[in-house]
């Protein structure tokens, strides 16, 4: 029989052993106490849950480890730590390097919802290798390091004490890690013993990966599929400049409902309107208020497509610029020098 329900499909990948300890049910409490929380969190992976869920289980995987982005990041992708951690799979830049995500200028592969999650479970295979088959150690390992983890259990087998993850001398973030996974597991388990009500999330893909057979921009591409930029930029968070790179797979992720409409909408797209901004070089004396008024733009959208945390700017930096639609007059106001 088919399977109707995203929630039923985990439960029955459901393979890492339940636990009683008391971490475990202090978490479950938790859930508890604060039911519109994770049925937020839950609703918000809609659009990537079904994928992670399918890669896990083409691998073979517990399906316990589709939930650990609801961990690691609530399901926001655009979600980053105070110590540099960035998308779904919060990726730390050397493990993103260790795993072969690419991270340049137009694009960050931490935050790339297919790149990650395809480096995350290799990574999270390659603990699990490493530490013997021991799921538990190799959670905490995703979460600590692979170094901690070691130095603990060489710790306590020099101790003479027992070397499973729950009895590892491990820093208190990491020692709350694995027991709130398998409490998380436990409430979808039974939604309803924990008075939970799991979100309706389609069992279907959310979102099919076209090729754009070139540079496009998020603005632009909106458009086409009849969707919001916000909604584009939700599955695509690694485009850091709201742009396909012009030198790289020219992929991007569309709501699977609007693949046709894209497809028809590109073909008939003029080469020159494909790209909407241009690569500007701040010369002395130039303002951001200067260059949106210049480009028919705001200084919010600059700071948006830069990332830039403040509006003060630099002689000699690089700025995307987004250019006021088909405005060539915008585009030769600003050389992109």
């Amino acid at each position: 029989a088919q399977v109707v329900d995203i929630w039923e499909r985990l439960r029955a990948g459901f393979s890492l052993p339940q636990r009683q300890a008391p971490s475990v049910l202090s978490h479950i409490e938790n859930f508890r106490n604060h039911p519109r929380h994770i049925e937020d969190i839950l609703a918000r992976g809609e659009p990537y849950l079904f994928y992670i869920l399918s890669r896990v289980e083409e691998r073979g995987l517990p399906a316990e480890l589709a939930l650990l982005p609801v961990i690691e990041s609530a399901f926001d992708p655009f979600s980053s730590s105070p110590a540099g951690a960035a998308g779904l799979w919060q990726f730390m830049p050397a493990t993103a390097k260790h795993v072969g995500l690419r991270q340049e200028w137009w694009f960050d592969g931490r935050r790339d919802i297919v790149a990650a999650t395809e480096a995350a479970l290799d990574y999270l295979s390659e603990l699990h290798q490493r530490f013997d088959g021991d799921w538990f150690q190799a959670i905490g390992a995703y979460n600590a390091g692979r170094a901690r983890v070691n130095k603990a259990i060489r710790l306590n087998r020099s101790q003479g004490k027992p070397v499973d993850f729950w009895e590892l001398p491990l820093p208190e973030e990491t020692r709350s890690y694995v027991p709130k996974l398998i409490a998380l597991s436990a409430i979808i388990s039974n939604p309803g013993d924990h008075d939970i009500t799991l979100p309706a999330l389609d069992n279907s893909p959310y979102f099919v990966a076209v090729d754009t057979g070139g540079q496009l921009d998020l603005q632009v591409a909106a458009r086409l599929t009849g969707t919001s930029v916000k909604t584009l930029q939700c599955l695509n968070p690694g485009l850091i400049r709201s742009t396909i790179p012009p030198d790289s797979p020219h992929t991007l992720l569309i709501p699977r409902a609007s693949e046709r409409r894209f497809l028809e909408q590109l073909a008939h797209l003029p080469a020159d309107q494909r790209v909407q901004s241009v690569k500007y070089r701040v010369r002395w004396g130039d303002t951001l208020s200067t260059i949106a008024q210049n480009s028919r733009t705001t200084v919010t959208r600059l700071r948006e497509i830069n990332q830039l945390g403040s509006s003060r700017i630099f002689a000699g930096k690089v700025l995307i610029v987004p250019v006021g639609e088909n405005d060539e007059n915008a585009s030769r106001s600003l050389q992109t020098s």
